[in-house]
C-alpha cells in the first residue's frame, strides 16, 4: 500500500482537479459508498467536504496521487476497474433474500448469454434441494456495464421456493449453470457458486415480548464487582451471585458490559469498548478457584493458602478501582500451572475432560485457532514461559471462561430469570488487536471510527477502532460479521448491539491528527440487518439496537419492522430537549435505562459533581462556562420535579423549591418508581445507583485523564440489594412492572 501524501500536497491536488476528473473521483466515491451530506445534531443538513470525502479513498489504498496532482492516468484507471469489478462475478459471494427486503438474487451475465437456458439449483443445510431452468432475457433488468470490454446486463431472479415460502431460512448453497455447452465453454464466468442467505422478516421474539410483558433488571460492569472471595476483579461466580440475588428481586435480565477479550499483554488497556477481539471472552472473568486443574493441584491450593499470596490478594480486593496489572499478574501465574496439570493429567491421557475441550476447539473452529496462534505467537516474542506460548494455553483459557458464562446463562434461568443476561458487542475493535490483524484484508487501518463535529466535540470524535471497508465485507459473504453475532449470541437471552447505526453507515476520520474531519461511509444495511435477524432466531436471541444519538430515520425503520428493541436513556428523554417524558409515552419496544456507563451516575448527575469533575479535567474550558452548564443542570433538575409531580410520585420533603437540595434516598426511589412506569418493555438500574455513587465509570472523550473502566462498587451485590437501603430503593418496580 502506499504511503499517504503529506495532507497540504493532498489539498493542492483537490484544488487542481478539472470538471472531468472532479467527476471521475465522484463516481469512485460513489462506488466506495462515500457520502456527500449528512444530518446533523441540530437537524440541518451537513455538506461533507470534498476534500475530506476524497482522503477516504487514500485511506482505502487508492493510489490516485503523484506529486501535487492527482494522477489521470491512475484515476482513469483505478475507476476502470471499479466500474469492472462489478460485473466481474456472475452471483455475488453472499446473496441475501428475505421477506419484505430484497426478494430476487441479481444475475451479472455477459448479453450474449441471455437468450441461453440456465439452471439455478439450491442445496439447502438440512439436506433438501431445488433447482430450475430459466432463460434470463425474460428477467426484470436491473443494470448494464462492461466487463473487458464485452458487454454486460444485469437481470433479476425470483426463485420460487422463497416466494411460495418453502425454502427455509438459513445459509444455502446457490449454484448457476449455463445449459448450452458450446455457450459455457466460452464464457469463463467466475462466480457460478455462491452462497444464498435466507433471512426472516423478523427478529426472535419470546413470549415475554409478544405478549407485552414489562421486565426489569440491573446494567452491571462485570470488573467492578466486589467480594470477599475475589481476586480484585469482579469474576463469572460475582456474577452468578447478582443473579442469585437479582432474581429474588423479580428481576429479569443483567445487562452487561462487553465481556471481550482484551490485550493480555497490555492488561492497562482495559476499555471493554476497545478490545482485542470481540469473538473472545476475557480470561480475567474466570474464577479459578471452582476448576478442575486448580482444585486437583495440591501445590496451586497450598499457594493461595500461603499467608503472602493472602495478604497480596487482600490489598487487591481493598481498592477503589480494579489493578489491572497486578489482577493479570496474580491469575495468569495460576492459569499457567492449572494449564501444565490440564495437558499432564487429562490432554495426554485423552480423559473425559480432554475430550469436551477437544469438542469446544473443534466447534469453535479455524477462528479459536488463528486467536489461539496470534496470541501464542505474541507471547513467544515477549518474556512469557514456554506454557503460555503454546496456542493451547489460549484455547484452555477461551474454554474456561465460556464454560462459566454459560453456566451463569443456566443459572438465571433456572432462577426464573425470563432474559437473563444481555451481551453487549462493541462496534470495533483496537487497531493493534488480534481481531484486527487477523483479517486485514477487511479492516481499513488508515482511519478510525468516530463522530462528525458537535458543540461538545468541535473537531469531531476519534475512537482509534479501524473500520471495516463495506466493500471488503460484501465481497467476503459476511463472514466476519455473521461470526461475531454468532460468538455474541452464545450463553445469553439478549444482545445489545453497540452503536447499531453502524450497519447503515460510520464515521470514518483519519486514524491520526494533521488532515480533514473525515466523513460518512456507508454499508449494506438491508443486508446486515437481514442477517442479523437471522442470526438472531437461530441463536434465539433479542437484539437491542443502541440508539442513541442522532439516529438516520432509515434506522429506525429497520429497527422497528426488525422487532429489535431500541435504546433509551432517562437523561435524554425529552419531547422538546426540555420537558421529560412521560413514563407512558416511553416506545414500548425499547430497554430504557435509568443510566448507562456513559453517563454520570444519578446522584453526580443531581448534585452537579459530574460537571465539576468535567472541569477539573479541562473538559469544561472556563469557570465561566461550567457556571452556564450549572445553570442549565438546575432547569433540568426542575423539570425532573415537575415530571415527578405529574405522576404523583415527588416526595413531600421535595416539594417547592427543591432543585438545590442534595440528591437523597427518597428522590432515588421516586425516579426509580417513575422509570419503572415506563411503556418500555424492558427497564434497567445501574448497581452504583443504588448506593447513590457519585464517581463515574467512564467519562467519555478521556482516557489518560481519568481511570476510566477501573471503579469497583463500594460493596458487595448481597450489601446493595438486599440491605435495607437497597430494599427501599427497590420496592415498588416489580410492583410497577406488574410482576408476579
Amino acid at each position: 500500500m502506499t504511503s499517504l501524501p503529506a495532507y497540504p500536497l493532498f489539498l493542492q491536488a483537490c484544488a487542481a482537479l478539472d470538471d472531468e476528473e472532479r467527476e471521475q473521483v465522484e463516481e469512485l466515491l460513489r462506488l466506495n459508498h462515500v457520502a456527500s451530506e449528512y444530518i446533523e445534531y441540530s437537524g440541518h443538513i451537513a455538506q461533507i467536504p470534498f476534500s475530506d470525502r476524497f482522503d477516504i479513498l487514500l485511506f482505502k489504498g487508492l493510489d490516485l496521487i503523484t506529486g501535487d496532482r492527482v494522477d489521470p492516468a491512475k484515476l482513469h484507471a483505478t475507476l476502470a476497474l471499479a466500474r469492472e469489478n462489478q460485473w466481474r462475478a456472475a452471483l455475488y459471494p453472499a446473496n441475501i433474500l428475505s421477506p419484505g427486503g430484497r426478494e430476487t438474487v441479481c444475475l451479472r451475465l455477459p448479453s450474449s448469454a441471455l437468450d441461453c437456458l440456465w439452471q439455478w439449483q439450491v442445496q439447502c443445510e438440512d439436506g433438501s434441494s431445488f433447482a430450475q431452468e430459466f432463460s434470463p432475457q425474460h428477467l426484470p433488468s436491473s443494470g448494464e456495464g462492461e466487463l473487458d470490454g464485452i458487454a454486460h446486463s444485469a437481470r433479476e431472479l425470483a426463485l420460487a421456493p422463497f416466494l411460495n415460502g418453502v425454502l427455509p431460512i438459513g445459509y444455502h448453497g446457490l449454484l448457476l449453470r449455463c445449459l448450452d455447452e458450446e455457450v459455457a465453454k466460452t464464457l469463463r464466468l467466475e462466480g457460478l457458486e455462491a452462497q444464498l442467505i435466507v433471512a426472516p422478516a423478523r427478529s426472535f421474539e419470546p413470549d415475554w415480548a409478544l405478549s407485552g410483558q414489562r421486565l426489569w433488571g440491573f446494567s452491571v460492569q462485570v470488573y467492578s464487582l466486589r467480594s470477599e472471595r475475589n481476586w480484585g476483579i469482579g469474576d463469572f461466580t460475582d456474577l452468578s451471585a447478582l443473579i442469585d440475588c437479582a432474581s429474588g428481586k423479580k428481576a429479569s435480565f443483567l445487562v452487561l458490559n462487553p465481556l471481550h477479550a482484551l490485550d493480555a499483554n497490555a492488561p492497562h488497556n482495559c476499555s471493554p469498548y476497545s478490545p482485542n477481539d470481540r469473538r473472545r471472552l476475557n480470561p480475567l472473568y474466570i474464577d479459578v478457584e471452582r476448576e478442575t486443574e486448580f482444585l486437583a493441584t495440591p501445590s496451586l491450593r497450598e499457594m493461595v493458602a500461603d499467608p503472602q499470596w493472602h495478604e497480596r490478594l487482600a490489598q487487591l480486593r481493598c481498592g477503589d478501582s480494579v489493578d489491572y496489572v497486578a489482577v493479570a499478574k496474580c491469575k495468569h501465574e495460576i492459569f499457567v500451572q492449572m494449564f501444565r496439570h490440564f495437558l499432564a493429567k487429562h490432554l495426554e491421557k485423552n480423559t473425559a475432560r480432554a475430550r469436551i475441550f477437544n469438542d469446544f476447539v473443534e466447534a469453535q473452529g479455524q477462528s479459536l485457532m488463528a486467536f489461539a496462534r496470534y496470541e501464542a505467537e505474541r507471547l513467544h516474542s515477549s518474556d512469557a514461559l514456554q506454557t503460555e506460548s503454546d496456542p493451547r494455553f489460549t484455547m484452555y483459557l477461551q474454554w474456561l471462561a465460556e464454560s462459566q458464562l454459560e453456566a451463569c446463562q443456566q443459572l438465571a434461568l433456572h432462577k426464573g430469570m425470563r432474559i437473563g443476561l444481555i451481551r453487549d458487542l462493541a462496534v470495533g475493535g483496537d487497531g493493534g488487536g488480534a481481531e484486527v490483524n487477523l483479517n486485514k484484508d477487511l479492516y481499513c487501518e488508515r482511519a478510525s471510527i468516530g463522530a462528525p463535529p458537535d458543540p461538545l466535540a468541535p473537531q469531531g470524535q476519534n475512537w482509534g477502532l479501524p473500520p471495516v471497508d463495506p466493500n471488503a465485507l460484501r465481497t467476503s459473504g459476511y463472514s466476519h460479521f455473521i461470526e461475531l453475532l454468532h460468538s455474541n449470541m452464545a450463553h445469553c437471552g439478549a444482545l445489545r448491539i453497540d452503536h447499531v447505526m453502524a450497519l447503515m453507515r460510520l464515521w470514518w476520520c483519519p486514524r491520526y491528527p494533521g488532515r480533514g474531519v473525515g466523513a460518512y461511509v456507508h454499508y449494506n444495511v438491508d443486508e446486515l440487518f437481514a442477517i442479523l435477524r437471522l442470526e438472531s432466531l437461530r441463536n434465539r436471541c433479542v437484539v437491542i439496537g443502541e440508539d442513541l444519538g442522532v439516529v438516520p430515520p432509515e434506522v429506525r425503520t429497520y429497527i422497528n419492522s426488525s422487532a429489535i428493541f431500541s435504546n433509551s436513556l432517562f437523561y435524554f428523554e425529552k419531547y422538546d430537549g426540555f420537558h421529560f417524558k412521560k413514563p407512558e409515552h416511553y416506545h414500548p419496544k425499547s430497554l430504557a435505562m435509568v443510566a448507562n456507563h456513559d453517563v454520570p451516575p444519578l446522584a453526580a448527575w443531581w448534585n452537579g459533581t459530574d460537571l465539576r469533575l468535567r472541569h477539573e479535567l479541562d473538559l469544561i474550558n472556563s469557570e465561566e462556562e461550567l457556571q452556564q452548564q450549572l445553570h442549565s443542570r438546575r432547569e433540568e433538575k426542575y423539570q425532573v420535579l415537575h415530571w415527578l409531580g405529574e405522576q404523583w410520585l415527588l416526595p413531600a420533603p421535595w416539594q417547592g423549591d427543591s432543585e438545590s437540595k442534595p440528591f437523597d434516598l427518597q428522590l432515588c426511589a421516586a425516579i426509580f418508581r417513575c422509570c419503572a412506569r415506563s411503556a418500555a418493555q424492558l427497564v434497567s438500574v445501574q448497581l452504583e445507583d443504588l448506593a447513590l455513587l457519585e464517581t463515574p465509570v467512564n467519562i467519555p472523550g478521556t482516557s489518560s485523564e481519568y481511570p476510566n473502566w477501573r471503579r469497583r462498587l463500594p460493596a458487595d451485590v448481597a450489601a446493595l440489594i438486599n440491605s435495607e437501603f437497597g430494599s427501599k430503593l427497590l420496592y415498588g418496580f416489580s410492583e410497577e412492572r406488574n410482576l408476579p
